[in-house]
């Protein structure tokens, strides 16, 4: 089957345009419209052509989050997270239209249990952030993408 013979998502103009004059009041310069940031949050590596979405979002905490989520379940937008944008599977394209919350501010390691093997982490650590960050510790974080992908966008990918 071809690309084209897929049925295209139909865009939910009103909802969208109720979504965007919400998160532009809630986020102010932190949501963007433009045409170029739009096109960057859109860009994939895959023969996919690029679906860029309606708006960007740069929320910096987890409240912001759940508020750009809510707004855009409320008005039936879709949402597409934003690592770094590795995007090697073509999952940033929106072509039913919708938001990109780019998760690239919440970069912050909260804590490392060296006894556990475990820490906690913001979405927009990369992994490269993460193994500087353990490197005295003895550990290290061996999963390799072949990107420098931020832990979010790589758990988002599986």
């Amino acid at each position: 089957m071809a690309l084209s013979d897929l049925n295209p998502v139909e865009r939910n103009e009103e909802g969208i345009a109720a979504a965007l004059g919400i998160l532009k009041q809630r986020l102010g310069e932190r949501f963007q419209t433009g045409q170029a940031i739009r096109t960057q949050h859109a860009h994939t590596t895959t023969y996919i052509p690029t679906q860029a979405p309606d708006g960007v979002a740069f929320p910096e905490t987890t409240a912001e989050v759940q508020e750009i989520v809510s707004a855009c379940a409320a008005h039936r937008v879709p949402v597409i997270a934003f690592g770094v944008g590795s995007s090697l599977e073509g999952h940033t394209n929106a072509p039913g239209g919708g938001i990109s919350v780019d998760t690239s501010r919440m970069n912050r390691i909260l804590a490392v249990n060296p006894q556990d093997l475990d820490c906690t982490v913001e979405p927009g650590v990369t992994r490269e952030d993460l193994n500087r960050h353990l490197r005295d510790t003895g550990l290290f974080f061996p999963i390799d993408p072949g990107a420098n992908a931020s832990l979010g966008g790589m758990a988002a990918t599986r």
